[in-house]
C-alpha cells in the first residue's frame, strides 16, 4: 500500500504492476478508498497551502 500511495503522490497514477500488487492484498472497494483518501489529502493540502492557513498551535510538527 505504501508503494501505491507513493506512486499516486509522485505520478497521480498507478502502473499496471503497482495496481496488480495492490490488488493482491486489497479488494476493489479498498483500492478505491485508498485512491480517494490520497486525493482528499492532496486537496486539503492544496487548500491549506494556497490559503496560507495558520498551523494549529497544538499540532505536532514534522522536522524540516
Amino acid at each position: 500500500m505504501i508503494a501505491a500511495v507513493d506512486a499516486l503522490h509522485h505520478r497521480a497514477t498507478l502502473s499496471d504492476s503497482e495496481f496488480a500488487a495492490l490488488k493482491a492484498h486489497c479488494d476493489d472497494a479498498k483500492i478505491l478508498e485508498i485512491i480517494q483518501l490520497c486525493g482528499f489529502y492532496r486537496t486539503v493540502s492544496y487548500l491549506c497551502n494556497a490559503l496560507a492557513l495558520p498551523l494549529e498551535p497544538t499540532a505536532a510538527r514534522f522536522p524540516i
